[in-house]
């Protein structure tokens, strides 16, 4: 686990704690999301801003507004740098959830985690291998979404 995501965990148990929330799924599900955040916004904003400035002058030319210039040329002309945001924040999220066992969360973390505690290698596998099985399919499922919502003229 990294350290903002320890120090994220860390700074939310006793903020949450006023509410008596301190330690379990909220916080866990808090601090995740907000985690999320930065590949998801950093992507839309990078994916928006180099849409190519030709299609934004055709789209003008046509007398659309900023609005529907916005959406049906420049979004789907970025679903692909997007998305590739989503799946990233997805697959950062399952493997940085199964750490959030330790504040009570559960979830696959608790398989690591007694595999750890007991020298079990066969559980830290077993624990380790299905948070990738999960991540990988997480990552397949985004994928086809993505191929789903691109326009053919945009796919490669």
């Amino acid at each position: 686990m990294t350290i903002p995501s320890l120090a994220l965990f860390g700074i939310m148990i006793p903020i949450l704690s006023l509410i008596n929330e301190g330690i379990g799924t909220l916080p866990a599900v808090i601090a995740l999301v907000l985690y999320s955040q930065l590949p998801i916004i950093r992507n839309t904003y990078t994916a928006i801003n180099n849409v190519d400035p030709d299609i934004r002058d055709a789209a003008n030319g046509i007398g659309l507004t900023t609005f529907q210039r916005l959406y049906k040329v420049e979004l789907p002309n970025a679903i692909p740098l997007i998305m590739a945001g989503v799946r990233t924040a997805t697959v950062l999220n399952i493997g940085v959830g199964a750490i959030a066992t330790l504040i009570g969360a559960g979830g696959l973390g608790g398989i690591i985690y007694q595999g750890i505690l007991r020298n079990n290698t066969t559980m830290i596998l077993a624990g380790a291998l299905s948070v990738a099985v999960l991540a990988l399919i997480a990552d397949l499922f985004l994928r086809l979404i993505e191929n789903l919502f691109t326009p053919k003229g945009v796919k490669k």
